[in-house]
């Protein structure tokens, strides 16, 4: 990044294209994983549950 004030002038536009994509780029890199977060979750909820019902056979067994 240009730290020169003729210089950040001059190539305000490319800045300015710049930092708006990564901006983009960031939050679409979060939303994506924001999405897998989810998808992990779910996972290991489903197999916490199935754990669960090891134990209940195991405990009605006894």
């Amino acid at each position: 990044m240009p730290t020169d004030a003729d210089a950040v002038r001059a190539y305000a536009d490319l800045l300015r294209r710049d930092a708006e994509t990564y901006f983009d780029d960031v939050e679409q890199y979060f939303r994506c994983q924001d999405e897998e977060r989810r998808e992990v979750f779910e996972q290991a909820r489903a197999v916490s549950e199935d754990y669960a019902q090891i134990f209940e056979i195991l405990w009605s067994e006894s």
